[in-house]
């Protein structure tokens, strides 16, 4: 009786055991793997999707220099700014608001090589200060609650001044805050003024509001000298090229009928990517690199 106790008991602790799921899990960014929580969907994004988040380090190869920064809003577990990274040699200043999110950013960033010394990681809710919350993850990503209040944001031009950046030095602005990204880049008004850089944003919302802000965000760009954008959809394929703001309206239009009025859906959001005539050389070479390199699988160069 004692013997077949004891193996039921260790039947039941093997059956126990085989539940429980490690915390975290690894997953190769180029040649770097990083580390990500255990829920996190990305590997299952990229296997499905061969051209999900896949453009930005190809944009930076353009944008090598080791005094101009990339800003890397929404950065998640570090996934982004790791690609982006192994890249270029460009100082890289990391934000990511949930707390979770970050412990595992900064881990990743501590073990890239010359990580801690090229990248700079902070934990910040971004943003003008119009909107309120605290983030609630999904595992995969985090975006604010508007039942939550709290969560205070600072304006990026603000952290940059804190930071010790100059405005001047900034090349790139990737922001991805799922339906805050209008909200994050009005905050930094004064950064694109004074260095025109690249910027490459997710253009999701989920609200008429977050709609409205998008909608602010472009008149505001457009009256600083950007007129040139690249649509993406959220697999990473390219849309559109060198279109104007009506052709981003318009797909706005598009996502909302499926958001709001139960449209069949092909798409969840856009991707955008927009430039002043400073950096349309860059962004230029780089979309025919992607074209030909990435969607087309050929290996010869610009």
């Amino acid at each position: 009786m004692a013997a077949t106790m004891t193996g039921r008991v260790r039947e039941m602790v093997r059956k126990a055991l085989s539940l429980i799921r490690p915390v975290t899990k690894k997953y190769k960014i180029g040649n770097f793997t990083i580390t990500l929580n255990n829920q996190h969907m990305l590997p299952n994004y990229q296997e499905a999707h061969r051209l999900y988040d896949r453009f930005l380090p190809v944009l930076c190869r353009h944008l090598d220099h080791t005094e101009r920064w990339i800003i890397d809003v929404g950065a998640n577990v570090g996934d982004s700014t790791i690609a982006m990274a192994q890249a270029c040699q460009n100082p890289i200043l990391s934000i990511e608001g949930d707390e979770a999110f970050f412990q595992l950013l900064t881990a990743n960033v501590e073990s890239f090589p010359n990580g801690k010394e090229r990248i700079k990681a902070v934990n910040v809710l971004v943003g003008t200060g119009k909107f309120s919350g605290n983030l609630v993850s999904s595992g995969t990503t985090a975006t604010r609650s508007d039942k939550d209040i709290g969560g205070a944001s600072v304006s990026l031009d603000a952290l940059l001044r804190r930071s010790g950046i100059d405005p001047n030095s900034v090349a790139l602005l990737k922001v991805d805050t799922d339906g805050y990204d209008g909200d994050v880049i009005l905050s930094s008004l004064q950064l694109l003024a004074t260095a025109a850089p690249v910027l490459f944003w997710e253009n999701q919302f989920s609200s008429e509001q977050q709609l409205g802000c998008l909608e602010e965000f472009y008149r505001s760009i457009a009256h600083l000298g950007y007129g040139k954008f690249w649509v993406f959809d959220n697999f990473g394929n390219v849309l559109l090229e060198e279109c104007s703001l009506k052709e981003i309206a318009d797909l706005n239009k598009y996502v909302m009928a499926r958001n709001s009025y139960r449209a069949t859906r092909t798409i969840h959001y856009i991707d955008v990517l927009a430039s002043t005539e400073k950096n349309l050389g860059i962004v230029r070479a780089a979309i025919g690199l992607y074209r030909t390199e990435t969607i087309e699988g050929r290996s010869d160069r610009l």
